[in-house]
């Protein structure tokens, strides 16, 4: 069986990769605790297992999804003036 692995938790200078789904879990469960003011190891199942992680009203973490595009056109940097003085002297 294969996830889809479209979350990062960011956490005490870690990164974890997580389903949606567990991501969600772990935020909710997170969130309530800081709202609270409690401290409590909150469970995050990721890609490489379980990670009790500790939360208090404190805790700074992060939950960003894992986006991937089209490839789109390269973007052309403004030239720089000592570029646009080589373009005006060549």
């Amino acid at each position: 069986m294969t996830h889809a692995y479209t979350r990062v938790i960011h956490y005490g200078g870690r990164v974890y990769l997580a389903t949606e789904t567990m991501s969600d879990i772990f935020s909710a469960h997170a969130h309530d605790t800081i709202e609270r003011g409690d401290t409590e190891l909150v469970p995050l199942l990721h890609e490489g297992g379980v990670e009790m992680l500790l939360i208090t009203p404190a805790t700074r973490f992060a939950v960003t999804e894992i986006e991937v595009g089209l490839k789109s056109p390269p973007v052309i940097a403004p030239a720089t003036p000592l570029e646009q003085d080589r373009r005006v002297a060549g």
